[in-house]
């Protein structure tokens, strides 16, 4: 996938960001540099975190990045140095360790976004985008599901390219939310729902449909779009009443009815493929709406071949309907 593609749109003519860098290797701060400064007005470069909490009163960047193993001040210090002396900047972490835990800490800390060191050149630059837009950029599904853990809705976003590894991160993610208790639901295109299926079953899992026995539901996306899209949009009443199935779904095959209900969808993979990217981006829209109240997590995968043609904008427009936005490790 191009930087074109994986980058939010910016008006024309728009004033390039701030960021101010901190990391206390200077040969990486001088490759964050140089990675950045196409897109952001690199504002200052520090090995020390004091130094930049110094720095960003003066500077008031726009966005941080900010190492997290550190002498001195480390990178959570650092925040809440930052925070203490005023600044609203957003902070993007950046690390060598991807551990569930650490990076869950790290967003409990207060970063909007985390970004493995090894992965800097296809991340950073879509990690600053979006957290600048104030969503959150995670490294991995299993991170998007943590994050989810709070109280209310979630609707968030993966970006994938090779369909094996993605299938992987699937099961993988669905494994934690069945562990975990939760109700489950999946509505994905046959390149992704039958290896799925295989992959669940071989963890143990029994996949099947609307059932009280049946914890985790799989269904092809296409039957699903049939229950509420008509002449190419989703009608708002039958997209609510598919949503309320689901809740029912959630409280009868839960604990006490009161874990959460994860779902995976890629619906928007065959709108577009017909020419109906703007019913796909409307749905989204919708499902947000309706769903403000109800106790789900949505993830919905969108394969970079949504992007490969139509207008620039698509990218942002998409990822505008989420909470919070991931790019496969494949990308």
């Amino acid at each position: 996938m191009s930087d074109r593609l994986s980058r939010v749109h910016r008006p024309t003519g728009s004033a390039k960001p701030k960021v101010l860098l901190v990391d206390d290797h200077r040969v990486i701060l001088d490759r964050l540099a140089s990675l950045l400064s196409d897109d952001f007005e690199v504002a200052g470069l520090y090995t020390d975190g004091l130094q930049a909490v110094e720095a960003a009163s003066t500077i008031v960047p726009d966005v941080v990045v900010l190492d997290i193993n550190m002498p001195g001040l480390d990178g959570f210090q650092t925040l809440r140095a930052l925070e203490q002396s005023g600044s609203r900047a957003p902070v993007v972490f950046l690390s060598l360790i991807d551990a569930e835990d650490y990076v869950a800490e790290a967003f409990r800390r207060g970063a909007r976004g985390y970004v493995l060191k090894r992965r800097l050149v296809h991340d950073l630059g879509s990690a600053l985008d979006q957290v600048l837009h104030g969503r959150l950029f995670a490294p991995s599904l299993s991170a998007l599901y943590r994050l989810a853990d709070g109280p209310g809705p979630s609707h968030a976003m993966q970006l994938y390219g090779d369909v094996p590894s993605f299938v992987d991160s699937l099961a993988a993610f669905f494994d934690l939310a069945l562990r975990r208790g939760d109700a489950t639901f999946i509505a994905a295109t046959e390149d992704l729902r039958e290896p799925l299926r295989t992959r669940l079953r071989a963890r143990g899992w029994d996949v099947g449909g609307f059932s009280e026995h049946n914890q985790c539901v799989l269904f092809d996306v296409n039957e699903v779009l049939n229950r509420f899209m008509r002449n190419g949009r989703a009608v708002p009443e039958l997209l609510a009443e598919l949503a309320g199935e689901l809740d029912q779904f959630r409280r009868a095959v839960t604990k006490h009815g009161t874990s959460r209900l994860t779902i995976f969808a890629n619906t928007v993979a065959p709108l577009i493929a017909n020419g109906n990217a703007e019913g796909a981006l409307e749905l989204e829209n919708q499902w947000n709406v309706i769903t403000r109240d109800r106790p789900f997590f949505t993830l919905c995968g969108y394969a970079t071949s949504c992007f490969h043609d139509g207008p620039s904008d698509r990218w942002s427009r998409a990822c505008a309907e989420h909470w919070a936005v991931s790019q496969a490790s494949d990308l």
